[in-house]
């Protein structure tokens, strides 16, 4: 199976500010953005999975709605973004720093105050990752987030979560992955 992991585009706020699980609209250049996105894509798809969120719904409608051959659309609530709990819609430069300074001793284990940690998220995408196995698709496109991305490419290359900290995922980023 072929996986497309695809990032949503640039969303519509303030750069340094706090956002996982905010539900945020698409950012101004979404048109010409997606349009590019859906060149790099192959003709045929078997299935197009998005995270609830309207900047990840946003893309995987559009990639739906230029496709003539589609029939399989999944909104999972598997692949929403990392809950940054009280720390969601604040600036990064307004977080307690012992708070912070906390959180960022095992970014992996230490949840967020009021929100949810790597391992957590890691946990509800390998599950997401399992059913997907169960299906015979030869082509299927995610549409999600950073953090669920870095999640996917640590479960399928056997990389450690913490290790996919290092790895840029870009807006609109597009991770071609054969399973």
């Amino acid at each position: 199976m072929e996986i497309y992991l695809i990032r949503h585009t640039t969303p519509l706020i303030d750069k340094g500010i706090c956002y996982g699980q905010s539900d945020l609209a698409v950012g101004n250049d979404f048109e010409k953005d997606s349009n590019e996105i859906i060149k790099s894509l192959p003709l045929r798809i078997d299935a197009v999975y998005s995270s609830p969120l309207l900047r990840c719904k946003a893309l995987a409608e559009k990639i739906i709605s230029s496709s003539d051959q589609l029939s399989n659309y999944i909104i999972d609530e598997r692949l929403i973004e990392i809950n940054f709990g009280k720390w969601e819609m604040k600036k990064w430069c307004e977080i307690s720093h012992e708070e912070f300074k906390a959180w960022e001793k095992d970014v992996v284990l230490n949840p967020v105050p009021g929100g949810e940690s790597f391992s957590e998220l890691n946990e509800r995408v390998n599950s997401f990752l399992q059913d997907l196995s169960k299906n015979n698709f030869q082509a299927v496109v995610i549409v999600t987030h950073s953090g669920v991305i870095r999640s996917m490419l640590s479960l399928i290359n056997k990389i450690s979560l913490i290790d996919t900290l290092n790895i840029t995922v870009e807006y609109g980023a597009i991770n071609r992955l054969e399973v």
